[in-house]
């Protein structure tokens, strides 16, 4: 038969263990709370919900709205028409799709969770540990019959896949949450209501860059592509140029402060600012069809934009002037100005003209220079007519003859040789300021003639095993001095 373990006596507590265990407890007790109140407010939903509508009178009810962000300027709404307008600024023109985004959620905001039945009831809990107090922003509503209501939207919610925001509305001290998104329209100051027009820059059209400030840097468009001016002359990479411009055309600002002369430019860092950029636009025709089906051309003059980069908005947005207006922006739109690198958009392989491209290329190497004139003809067929493509487009042959020969080259010799030409690029940076010794002399020496541009790249010796690679006079890089024997004798 199996014992029953005795259970043992159990001890009488000291007086002063007592104590100290009320002392703990007491302890615990406040630092719960201090955590409670300094961490982010996780509560489950009190119910499940069925749909409930914080607002629900339709927009032609709405008479205005008066909004107070947070920290910014409150601002009022009043109808004007079948649309709303600032009170007091009743002729600025504001934007439409933030005045519909508002109005959709003015119309209907419906609740995504209801957290407390009763804030008020619920122990040691107040709005301010949910934002509502002060209010992340506070929205009247009134109507045309006189009724007002009014929201707070406060902090996020921890922990929630979809984003929301604690919300109150006025005649009630249940706790709700909405949709971030939704909250969205109500959380917007006053400057962004005002209606600009975007940048509408098209790259192609670009004839010129220039930037002065933190960067100072140069560049103008030819046919044959991109040229740096400053801080000193060298072609540039098409590729990176291209991505450049494509930013450009991505330009787009957030809010409109208002005319530069009417503002204090310094509280934006306009007065002197971080970056000047001038962009010039070419002249250009454009065409179109008027209601009639007649065909018109206008022509639209050269343009030059000017855009200034000020300080930090504080809010990974930064203030911007462009032409006679002040904006913000954000950095994801416009930051890449401050992240220039000029010298990251030089061209590595500088014998890169396309032979359609191409007038007359020179060779010179141990005295002996080799000229060659390079020009499209028009393909012609077997019938002896003029070869074209699917789309009638005509086709072209390369001809080339070399300087004093009347009688045309093996073209594809030549094509071959110019392709090998072409492989010339740096295989490493050369120290800053470096220039050929007096008494050097370039072991080569490649000149490339077009319409637009005379690009002479010559090799200096640099070590025992490079040659420097200078264009137009500005050297960079080196690469190795077998490269000369590398690409074959010039046929």
């Amino acid at each position: 038969m199996e014992k029953v373990p005795r259970k043992k006596k159990r001890q009488p507590l000291k007086g002063r263990t007592v104590l100290l265990i009320l002392l703990c407890c007491a302890a615990l007790a406040g630092g719960g709370l201090y955590i409670l109140r300094s961490l982010p407010v996780s509560l489950p939903p009190v119910s499940e919900k069925e749909t409930v509508l914080l607002l629900s009178r339709p927009e032609e009810d709405i008479a205005s709205v008066a909004i107070a962000p947070r920290g910014g300027t409150a601002y009022p709404l009043i109808r004007q028409g079948n649309t709303f307008a600032l009170l007091g600024q009743e002729a600025v023109a504001l934007r439409s799709d933030i005045l519909d985004d508002l109005m959709v959620t003015l119309t209907e905001l419906p609740v995504e969770n209801t957290v407390l039945q009763s804030l008020s009831a619920a122990q040691g809990l107040r709005p301010s540990d949910f934002g509502l107090d002060p209010a992340l922003a506070r929205v009247t509503v009134t109507y045309t019959d006189g009724e007002k209501k009014e929201l707070r939207v406060g902090n996020l919610t921890p922990d929630e896949e979809t984003p929301q925001r604690y919300c109150m509305v006025s005649g009630s001290d249940t706790l709700y949450t909405i949709l971030e998104a939704d909250s969205v329209p109500l959380l917007r100051e006053m400057d962004s209501l005002r209606d600009f027009a975007q940048p509408a820059m098209d790259g192609s059209l670009l004839d010129r860059i220039e930037i002065t400030g933190q960067i100072e840097w140069v560049l103008h468009y030819t046919p044959s592509g991109w040229q740096m001016d400053a801080p000193f002359s060298y072609p540039l990479s098409a590729q990176r140029t291209d991505a450049l411009l494509k930013k450009i055309e991505s330009m787009g600002f957030a809010a409109c402060l208002g005319h530069a002369d009417k503002l204090n430019l310094k509280d934006y860092g306009l007065d002197t600012p971080a970056l000047t950029i001038t962009l010039t636009q070419a002249a250009t025709v454009i065409t179109g069809e008027t209601a009639d089906g007649e065909q018109v051309s206008v022509p639209v003059p050269e343009t030059v934009y000017t855009l200034r980069i000020g300080s930090e908005t504080g809010k990974s947005g930064v203030y911007v002037q462009w032409q006679d207006q002040v904006f913000t922006a954000s950095n994801f739109l416009l930051g890449f100005w401050k992240e220039l690198e000029p010298l990251d958009y030089l061209l590595q392989t500088p014998v890169n003209l396309l032979v359609n491209d191409l007038n007359e290329v020179r060779f010179t190497r141990g005295g002996g220079t080799h000229a060659y004139q390079v020009r499209m003809v028009e393909q012609i067929t077997e019938n002896n007519q003029i070869a074209v493509d699917e789309y009638g487009r005509v086709l072209y042959d390369c001809a080339v003859n070399r300087a004093g020969e009347t009688q045309d080259m093996d073209a594809e010799a030549f094509l071959a040789w110019y392709t090998r030409l072409a492989s010339l690029a740096g295989d490493g940076r050369l120290p800053e300021g470096w220039t050929p010794e007096g008494a050097e002399k370039p072991r080569a020496e490649i000149v490339l003639v077009n319409d637009h541009l005379t690009r002479t790249i010559t090799l200096w010796p640099y070590d025992a095993l490079h040659d420097a690679i200078a264009v137009d006079g500005v050297a960079l890089s080196y690469i190795r001095n077998t490269w000369l024997d590398e690409i074959g004798e010039a046929p």
